[in-house]
């Protein structure tokens, strides 16, 4: 009998250990796939001023299995890590106009407010539409990018300021904006250029510097009302150390590389951006 019980222990722990093995297989190649897309996005985001969060969004949610609002949390969480790397990198590089603080300031304010309404709305928002309407606007904006690359619009010039109106409009556009970065866990960059270069007048260089800047208090605001509301785990933090981490050493990389890249390549890289990003955010 004691010999039978061996076998049948040495059995069962055989087949905990397989069991164990094949879960594990799997949680490691998810954990490889979304650690090499923090490396592309974060790239993304030092390149053009972005935080890829359009991307990283269907990886949480289809491929780790996380809820919407979860994978929101998670996302602004690592899209914070990524901004502020890639800002901090332009900002030592000298990429940066004095001409454009009071837009960044006004932004922020309007980006502070809507991105805290846009994590509240999360669990109410019907996200369905939501995300067709952004996906309609990042169309618009994609083909007007590379139509603009293609014929060669003219580089924004040196700023030297805005006038007032220019500026409250600024804010409200930031608001809007950062109800999207609350409500879907994103940056906005994508969001945020496009005006910045055709309502504004700013170079595609500096636009994506000022779209950094504002981002980060956004996606702050909507990261700290996520915590607020319970959706910030210790499960949700080992995931975003996994993504965070490749993500900071590619917007380190992609921001020391813009100096390098024209105008008119950034422009058509960001429309194309623009429409993979329409088409990962409508998709189901």
């Amino acid at each position: 009998m004691g010999f039978v019980q061996v076998r049948r222990m040495s059995t069962k722990r055989n087949t905990i250990a397989t069991s164990s093995s094949g879960t594990s297989a799997p949680i490691f190649r998810k954990l490889i796939i979304a650690s090499s897309l923090g490396l592309l996005t974060g790239l993304a985001a030092g390149l053009l001023g972005v935080g890829g969060g359009e991307f990283r969004l269907p990886v949480l949610i289809t491929l780790l299995g996380f809820p919407i609002a979860i994978a929101a949390a998670a996302n602004l969480l690592i899209g914070l890590l990524t901004v502020t790397v890639g800002l901090a990198k332009r900002l030592t590089m000298g990429m940066f106009e004095s001409g454009t603080i009071g837009l960044i300031i006004f932004m922020s304010i309007g980006s502070i407010f809507g991105a805290y309404a846009g994590a509240a709305l999360t669990d109410k928002v019907n996200e369905k539409y939501l995300k067709y309407a952004v996906g309609v606007l990042l169309l618009v904006l994609g083909l007007k990018m590379i139509h603009g690359a293609f014929v060669h619009e003219p580089v924004g010039g040196p700023v030297v300021g805005f006038p007032l109106e220019m500026l409250f409009f600024g804010a409200v556009l930031g608001l809007l904006i950062g109800i999207v970065c609350g409500s879907l866990g994103v940056a906005g960059g994508e969001l945020r250029i496009p005006p910045l270069i055709y309502l504004f007048g700013l170079g595609i260089k500096s636009a994506g510097t000022v779209s950094l800047a504002v981002s980060i208090p956004a996606v702050g605001t909507g990261a700290f009302k996520h915590k607020r509301m319970g959706h910030v785990s210790r499960h949700v933090i080992y995931t975003c150390i996994a993504m965070g981490v490749p993500s900071v050493i590619g917007a380190y990389v992609g921001a020391a590389m813009v100096i390098g890249v024209s105008e008119v390549f950034l422009k058509a890289l960001l429309g194309v951006i623009l429409l993979l990003a329409m088409v990962r955010i409508v998709k189901p």
